[in-house]
């Protein structure tokens, strides 16, 4: 787990959160997801009091899971779609997206602001580039994906 990134397998525990400039995407330890802007709620999963010690899951199917500390389910972004490489972005546009081909997001972007960044892995590809760019632009061997550049 990078600063803004989770990858599959990596989850977030109660009190831990992805951080972006101001913005912070949080598994609170009341059981809920909550993405912040500035301090102020712009997106949650609804799981206050779903129960405690909770945690959210990226998982290898690519589904985005949140648990209870007894393993039960009590929200999913719905997006597995089988098993691969997946990552979730806090993006510097303020979305919340999960990559292997952009499964889900938050749709919490602001407008005008790009959100372009580049993600290495180990030789893994998470998409692909954008239409408005070359493979010129992302000749070094080990990026693999460009997101809102």
């Amino acid at each position: 787990m990078a600063d803004f990134i989770l990858y599959s397998g990596d989850s977030l525990r109660s009190g831990q959160s992805l951080t972006y400039a101001s913005y912070n995407f949080i598994m609170q330890n009341d059981c809920n997801l909550v993405q912040y802007d500035n301090g102020k709620a712009i997106w949650a999963s609804g799981t206050n009091g779903r129960g405690s010690g909770c945690y959210c899951a990226m998982q290898s199917d690519g589904n985005l899971v949140v648990y209870t500390s007894s393993n039960k389910a009590v929200w999913a972004s719905n997006t597995n779609v089988g098993n691969g490489h997946y990552v979730l972005i806090l993006q510097k546009d303020r979305n919340v997206v999960i990559y292997g081909g952009a499964r889900w997001a938050t749709n919490t972007n602001t407008v005008g602001v790009s959100g372009g960044m580049f993600i290495e892995s180990k030789a893994t590809i998470f998409g692909s580039l954008p239409a408005n760019e070359t493979t010129a632009e992302a000749k070094a061997a080990r990026i693999s994906m460009v997101v809102n550049k």
